[in-house]
Formats: structure tokens, sequence, C-alpha cells
């Protein structure tokens, strides 16, 4: 029987050494990039049970303005999102929230060095404080 281990997202990039650094600093994620020494063609990034991977691409990377669709969502667990938020916020600009979703989660949603828009999202025991989402 066939068993899949894992999905893990790839993400085409200009400048994997400067994702990489931007990925580790304000997500937590440890990198193992590919080969051992710039310039890098690769490089996966874990933390906890997720995966990423980043691929250095020579073509341009042409991005829709103004589009708000996310390239990856990061789902929480344990509480956490309140220490992340507050780590991510005083480093990066975030795009939008935080705020309370009609499902339960908070979300909130930033972007990295390329444009790649994240939403990072948890369940929380007490989302007192945060506002409502607006359609």
């Amino acid at each position: 029987m066939i068993r899949f281990t894992a999905v893990v997202p790839v993400l085409r990039v200009a400048d994997v050494e400067r994702c990489m650094a931007w990925y580790s600093e304000i997500l937590g994620f440890s990198a193992d990039p590919s080969p051992d020494v710039a310039p890098y063609d690769g490089c996966i990034l874990r933390r906890d049970a997720a995966e990423l991977m980043l691929r250095r691409t020579r073509t341009p990377i042409v991005r829709a303005p103004a589009s708000h669709d996310w390239d990856i969502y990061l789902r929480l667990d344990g509480g956490e999102l309140t220490a992340l938020l507050d780590h991510t916020r005083r480093r990066t600009p975030l795009v939008r929230g935080p705020e309370l979703m009609p499902g339960g989660q908070v979300e909130f949603e930033l972007e990295d060095p390329e444009g790649h828009r994240i939403c990072v999202a948890e369940v929380l025991d007490d989302a007192t404080g945060f506002p409502l989402a607006v359609d």
C-alpha cells in the first residue's frame, strides 16, 4: 500500500537566501538549503510538523496586483497564535488582521519578501479582544 507522509508546498522565489532568512526570523522555521553554500537553488523549511520548500526560479515571477489569494495557510494549535502575532508584527507589517472569523479561528495575514501571502490561524480558547471579521 502506498502511504503519503507529507504534502509540501513549493514556493518559487528569485532570492532563496533572503526568503530563507525571512521565514526563519519571522515564523521560526529552520532552514536546510541546497547546495550548502550560496547561491542556493532551494531550501527546505521546517517548524514542528510543518514543511515548506523554496525553489529558485530564473523566470520573473508575476504576481497579480492587489491579489488577496493565500499561497500558504498555517494552522496552529497550542494557544500560541498570540505570541507569534506579537513576534511577527514587531518585525514585518501585517496585511490583514488579526480578526476573529465566523468559523471561530483568529487569523492574520502577512507577505514574504517576494509577495507570497501567508494566512496564520488558530482556534483560541479565549478570543476576547480580537475584532470580528468584516466581509
